[in-house]
């Protein structure tokens, strides 16, 4: 059904990812990254990272495919840096398809950010902000605002300053144009260390993107939201916004499986003006048997040391957008 629908005008194929420590073989001395280089046991290589690279962007055609039209938009989470999203986009059969991006380096300890891939004849960038988390080190939150160019080759704004940028600060729209969409892009902290001892982490991050939210509604409750990402959390609220719902039984009954157990720790949130509703992609290449649990679960990269040739603990999750 959702092939049928994808295809009609107005609806829109969105898609986020936590993609699992997507880093380049390189060692950065600013950043938590030395287990991801060829000489660390992991022995992670340029050809290991290609195959990943190449395999990421085969699984978000392969969504396109199995919806009827390329996603518009795709959230990542765990990218290392900017270089790594330019290979994604610009080194691999995405480079023929117009694919923009849209990144910002955030102070993780690790070297994790967010990032954001759009279709350029889609969609144009108006402005881009980190919201960053006081208190603590972990992932900004990526916030684009869009507008959209319905059947034109955009070009990439991704690098928007001046008043611009000053505008999204306080809040403020472009002089002339109100953007099609405000766009969110998360990774609230882990439970590392343990849920109770990390959950004032994520309050906080969830705060500060409740607060953006709040302040859009605010000034417009028509304003056009999406939020994509990790929440860390298998039942987050952002207070004005809901969850879209499953169209028809989810494909899994959760995007990550830990100890035979799924949980859905990846979510979409809309705004009232926004429409939706969303799938677990879940095609045979992307899972492996669960030896342990019975059934199946994501294949990820690694398993401990141990290379695994798969793409992600996590399973993407597809958003059918209706505008």
């Amino acid at each position: 059904m959702w092939r049928e629908i994808g295809a009609l005008v107005g609806a829109l194929v969105v898609m986020f990812w936590n993609v699992e420590n997507y880093f380049d073989p390189f060692d950065d001395p600013l950043k938590n990254d030395n287990e991801f280089t060829a000489a660390a046991e992991r022995r992670w290589t340029w050809a290991r990272f290609e195959r990943k690279r190449d395999g990421l962007a085969q699984a978000i055609v392969a969504a396109g495919d199995v919806w009827g039209g390329l996603p518009a938009m795709v959230g990542l989470a765990e990218v290392e840096n900017r270089t790594v999203v330019s290979q994604l986009v610009h080194k691999t059969m995405l480079e023929e398809l117009g694919y923009g991006f849209v990144h910002r380096e955030s102070p993780d300890e690790r070297g994790i950010d967010v990032a954001l891939l759009y279709r350029k004849d889609v969609f144009r960038v108006v402005a881009v902000d980190s919201l960053r988390i006081p208190g603590f080190v972990t992932r900004d939150i990526l916030y684009v605002k869009f507008r959209e160019m319905p059947g034109q080759a955009g070009h990439d704004d991704s690098r928007v300053t001046g008043h611009d940028a000053e505008g999204l600060r306080a809040g403020l729209p472009r002089v002339g144009e109100e953007p099609l969409l405000h766009v969110f892009v998360v990774h609230l902290p882990s439970k590392r260390g343990g849920a109770r001892a990390s959950d004032s982490r994520r309050e906080a991050a969830l705060g500060v993107l409740q607060g953006a939210v709040d302040s859009l509604l605010r000034e417009d409750p028509e304003r056009r939201i999406v939020v994509m990402g990790d929440f860390n959390d298998t039942d987050p609220a952002v207070k004005g916004l809901v969850p879209p719902p499953f169209d028809g039984e989810p494909a899994r009954s959760g995007t990550l499986r830990y100890h035979g157990r799924w949980e859905q720790i990846d979510h979409f949130f809309l705004s009232p003006a926004v429409e939706g509703s969303m799938q677990i992609f879940a095609p045979g290449f992307l899972l492996e048997p669960d030896v342990a649990w019975l059934g199946d679960k994501p294949r990820r990269t690694y398993v401990g040391p141990r290379y695994n040739g798969g793409l992600s603990d996590h399973l993407p999750i597809i958003l059918r957008l209706n505008l």
